[in-house]
């Protein structure tokens, strides 16, 4: 019996799904299903209808969306079928190839359908051992959201404060440390705006520092800037408002950082990747950086890791021309990049072999950031090294005599 290729385009709340035999002749034409379980029985029932005996014998393919395609494709592969998980820039080509330059969902599931044809090998197994990885990268994105938030609330409280008492935030290198809320709490009040002491203010600066030398003078210049405010009387209320509604959501999100630090921590001490043994990988960075690699044998190579993170240079050959490297490629996953950014700055300081390939490679005169960008592929590379062969991360016997010196 010939394989069938299903090809399927999802979207919020529908699927379109389009069947075609191994010579691209449609065999059933594109339908559309609700995302929800009816439309997917619906869906397995019309495939059931086909000439085909054996859910072996359908390749299913779908583009990823995110999160929206995923519970389809956790079901089809729960059910049995075999099914391939496409990269959207993996289906740029295949749509570029098409004369007619039309888009619809419809024709994205025919093409789909030819991209399961020329790409059969699926994802199916691979998939199902990626359950915890998955649950990894939530837990990470929940966490870079909240994270987010919170630079999003400093930005709108420096803002606010700048137009009330300018030069207020110039006191204080975190805008919202807890002696900065404190001071706004007591003096943020719309009965009686900017109505704080120097007295009040000391106190709460000895209560949070338990350094004094320099207290005096932060003191009269927080209640100088508050003294020299010249703020319009119709603004007061409003953005005072709006600082006491700032100090109240700040305050949330923390406790929600916290539950959700605890939680990582809960996970990863449940699954004790490997990781976690190399110097600059803690629970979070660990977290949202294996979230988002997912099962390690879904690469053949280090490389082809450091493809999927965009940190592979650009390279341009044509002809006579030279071989022309550029600035790295940054179509892969831009969270990924964004932790592993985090890591290599800990790493640099704390893990003997980055910070060896750092030095070396500014006392060769590479600038800060070209050398933070060889250490983070390094890094990448390490964890890929360390997971594929499930071996703890150990420092190399020349760096071991070198720190012995």
């Amino acid at each position: 019996m010939p394989t069938l290729y299903v090809g399927i385009d999802v979207s919020k709340d529908k699927f379109d799904a389009c069947v075609k035999d191994e010579f691209c002749n449609i065999v059933m034409p594109a339908k559309e299903y609700e995302q929800n379980k009816d439309g997917i029985n619906r869906f397995v029932n019309d495939l059931k209808d086909l000439p085909c005996k054996s859910k072996r014998m359908f390749m299913i393919g779908l583009e990823s969306t995110g999160v929206y395609h995923r519970n389809l494709m956790n079901y089809l592969i729960e059910k049995g079928y075999y099914v391939r998980e496409f990269n959207p820039i993996e289906l740029k080509g295949l749509r570029k190839s098409r004369i007619r330059p039309t888009k619809t969902d419809k024709i994205d599931s025919e093409i789909l359908s030819d991209a399961i044809k020329l790409y059969s090998i699926t994802n199916t197994t691979k998939y199902l051992q990626d359950k915890d990885y998955i649950k990894m990268k939530e837990f990470g994105l929940i966490y870079h959201r909240i994270t987010q938030e919170i630079a999003i609330i400093k930005s709108r409280m420096r803002r606010n404060l700048t137009q009330i008492c300018p030069g207020y935030d110039k006191n204080f290198k975190n805008i919202m440390c807890k002696s900065s809320r404190e001071i706004m709490k007591k003096s943020m009040k719309i009965s009686d705006p900017l109505g704080i002491t120097e007295k009040e203010i000391h106190t709460i600066l000895k209560k949070n520092y338990t350094t004094t030398n320099f207290m005096v003078d932060k003191v009269v210049k927080i209640k100088k800037s508050m003294d020299d405010s010249i703020c319009p009387d119709y603004l007061i209320e409003p953005l005072i408002s709006d600082v006491k509604l700032l100090l109240e959501h700040y305050n949330v999100l923390i406790k929600q950082r916290k539950k959700v630090i605890k939680r990582i921590s809960r996970l990863m001490k449940d699954l004790n990747p490997i990781s976690l043994t190399i110097p600059g990988i803690g629970d979070i960075t660990g977290c949202m950086i294996l979230g988002c690699i997912g099962n390690i044998n879904r690469f053949k190579d280090s490389n082809a890791l450091t493809a999927y993170a965009g940190l592979d240079p650009r390279v341009y050959q044509s002809g006579k021309s030279g071989y022309k490297t550029g600035h790295i490629s940054k179509r892969g996953n831009k969270y990924l990049r964004r932790y592993l950014d985090n890591a290599t700055n800990v790493a640099i300081r704390h893990n003997p072999v980055i910070r060896d390939t750092y030095q070396r490679l500014r006392h060769k005169g590479k600038e800060h950031k070209t050398a933070k960008i060889a250490c983070a592929r390094k890094l990448l590379s390490i964890v890929y090294s360390v997971e594929k062969n499930q071996k703890k991360f150990y420092i190399p016997k020349y760096l071991q005599n070198r720190q012995a010196f």
